[in-house]
């Protein structure tokens, strides 16, 4: 295994969890203001947040004020049900944001054989994983702070806001992905941070790209019969 470097955290999967990636909240988002709602009213035995939850959150006081709203439901929904996540290269060192959440880089069911993670920290640009593992290192965030004044770091978060995200499908998506398998050795991956909405095989193994809630208002919810089955869930915002 060549993911040792992750902080895995071992979990045991429950039947109908459900599992949401990139959704790049913005203030004033309805449709994930009111499926946290509904999660709250009807719980899931299991709610796994895989990272880009937020389109920007960091321990700031602008972005945790900017995002107090869906903050707060999804502080309510972690004291009905079990609540899991995954930090992405939007939204990390937010585990003290989010007390009664259980945060790893990644989670493993043993028993059933599935690996699930945002999928930033095991890119097979080596470049690119420098660059996320400086970003979210909280020494660096923490020199940050202090060399700059608020008023540039809230200019700053406004831009990144501001910007917009691509819902495109990646060329060579697969190619990269069967590269990117040789640092796994579990059966069934589930990630997001792609946004391509796919399912691979791969001789014995399965890799799914999870559907960006901001691209297609969608989650999955695992169904654990005999075999795990991945049902994708379509929300149309009541």
């Amino acid at each position: 295994m060549k993911s040792e470097k992750l902080k895995v955290k071992k979990i045991e999967l429950k039947d109908k969890a459900a599992v949401i990636a990139d959704v790049h909240y913005k203030k004033g988002d309805k449709k994930f203001l009111n499926l946290l709602k509904k999660w709250i009213e009807n719980p899931p035995p299991q709610v796994f947040f895989l990272g880009d939850v937020f389109h920007l959150l960091l321990p700031f006081a602008y972005l945790k004020n900017y995002n107090k709203e869906a903050v707060n439901l999804i502080n309510e929904l972690s004291k009905k049900t079990e609540v899991f996540y995954t930090p992405g290269n939007h939204d990390f060192n937010i585990e003290k944001i989010f007390p009664n959440a259980v945060f790893a880089d990644a989670f493993f069911d043993d028993k059933k054989n599935i690996f699930l993670t945002h999928g930033d920290l095991t890119d097979t640009d080596s470049l690119y994983r420098m660059y996320v593992k400086i970003i979210r290192n909280e020494t660096v965030e923490k020199i940050l702070n202090v060399i700059s004044l608020n008023f540039i770091n809230n200019w700053m978060f406004k831009k990144i806001l501001s910007k917009k995200i691509s819902c495109k499908k990646l060329e060579n998506f697969e190619k990269k992905i069967k590269e990117k398998l040789k640092l796994y050795d579990y059966g069934i991956i589930i990630e997001g941070h792609y946004h391509q909405n796919r399912i691979l095989h791969f001789q014995d193994r399965e890799y799914i790209n999870l559907p960006a809630f901001i691209c297609t208002k969608s989650y999955i919810l695992i169904q654990l019969d005999n075999n795990p089955i991945i049902k994708e869930i379509g929300y149309d915002g009541r």
